[in-house]
């Protein structure tokens, strides 16, 4: 593994905090207000790879090159992930585009044996495909990739600031959470590192915010973030526009994605319980209704995704010691685990994202190294692997799907 990163085991047991924090894509003009509107000079000169190709994607297990990406095809259904060809710690960490269809591209390849310090860990996509933002293994260190050219630009955020991603629609700008001695706050930066806004840490009557993800909506020009008592929803220039409250029987929520055009997906905690449960809030501040139950099904340790699928409601749930798995929502809301074909029970299978009627799927082993990105069919229980594994070896990493969370 390269330094500073966390084996795949040991990555489990926060595996629900980074999924979190992941969360939030959002932006200015949209994009924008009262900051700059296009992406900084980055350190490498662009390569030849930049030139837009209008091939085809590359089908199943076929690998291309950065030269043979067709950039103007990138979009809903792909996937960018880090990849390793052995276990063995030190080893190259290379990063991959994957298509819909399971054909990839190699990007780039990080120098083996980074120090703690390098920035080769992937922490957000933007919403336009271009760039990816990278962290180092001990946290301190940001940079930028731009993924058509290979430039690269280091960012400094200042001391306790977290990015949390990329703004929408097109990530013109970085959305990042401040620790403080009084609690948290909400900050967005340009892409060259530069503070442009602070948004109010306290609501009336939504609580504070309470350092979790950030949704945005389609258009980047509202955004909804976890209070201490509910959500609350914001403008982009960090104006309060309403309170949704969820329900007196929870704390704190987090914003999860938007569930339908008029109702946020929120994983809240039950008052007096740690096993979070999902809502459905309306934007106009109608009343909540819960998706899955509270008290939970034997095993569930929490609710904390969930994707509509022709084939029915699938829930992201946490289990012991960082366990994460796959679990199908019945009519009572509560769920139950779903097996699928090749996958060794007892391994995490942390769900990426939905294309279609399929999920993308990062399965974790529990006990031994070597975790691997698959596409899962529940209406045929099929399983196509990707990345990783059965696909072509070694161990992924860091992975994000195209306009997820």
């Amino acid at each position: 593994m390269a330094s500073g990163r966390l084996t795949p085991a040991a990555a489990l047991c926060t595996t629900a905090l980074v999924a979190a924090a992941l969360a939030g894509c959002g932006s200015a003009r949209a994009d924008h207000v009262g900051g700059g509107t296009s992406a900084p000079t980055l350190s490498r000169p662009a390569s030849p790879a930049a030139t837009a190709t209008t091939a085809q994607p590359l089908p199943a297990g076929q690998q291309g090159s950065l030269q043979q990406v067709p950039w103007t095809q990138v979009g809903p259904g792909w996937i960018l992930a880090e990849w390793q060809p052995t276990i063995t710690p030190g080893a190259q960490t290379s990063l991959f585009l994957v298509d819909p269809a399971g054909g990839r591209y190699l990007i780039e390849s990080f120098p083996a044996s980074p120090s703690a310090s390098t920035p080769d860990v992937l922490v957000a996509w933007s919403g336009d495909g271009q760039r990816a933002l990278l962290k180092s293994g001990d946290g301190q260190a940001l940079a930028l990739l731009d993924l058509r050219t290979l430039a690269t630009a280091t960012l400094g955020l200042g001391s306790g600031v977290a990015p949390i991603g990329f703004t929408a629609p097109n990530g013109l700008a970085i959305i990042a959470s401040r620790s403080n001695g009084s609690g948290q706050s909400l900050e967005r930066f340009s892409l060259t590192g530069q503070l442009e806004l602070s948004y109010a840490a306290s609501f009336v009557p939504g609580g504070s915010y309470n350092g979790g993800p950030v949704l945005y909506s389609p258009d980047g020009t509202e955004l909804a973030v976890g209070t201490s008592a509910g959500i609350e929803l914001m403008s982009n220039e960090g104006q309060g526009l309403r309170y949704l409250n969820v329900s007196p029987s929870v704390t704190s929520c987090e914003p999860v994605r938007w569930w339908n055009t008029g109702e946020v997906l929120a994983s809240c905690a039950p008052s007096g319980s740690g096993t979070s449960q999902l809502w459905l809030v309306p934007a106009s501040g109608a009343a909540a209704t819960a998706l899955t139950a509270s008290p939970p099904a034997s095993g569930d340790l929490g609710d904390l995704d969930a994707w509509q699928l022709p084939a029915g409601t699938y829930v992201q749930d946490a289990g012991a010691c960082g366990y994460i798995y796959l679990a199908k929502r019945a009519a009572d809301g509560l769920t139950s685990p779903v097996a699928m074909p090749g996958v060794p029970g007892g391994d995490s299978t942390i769900v990426l994202g939905a294309e279609g009627n399929r999920l993308a799927i990062d399965a974790k082993p529990a006990c031994r190294e070597g975790a691997s990105l698959l596409w899962y069919t529940p209406a045929t229980n099929s399983v196509t692997p990707i990345l990783g594994g059965a696909a072509n070896g070694g161990t992924t990493e860091d992975a994000l799907m195209f306009g997820e969370p």
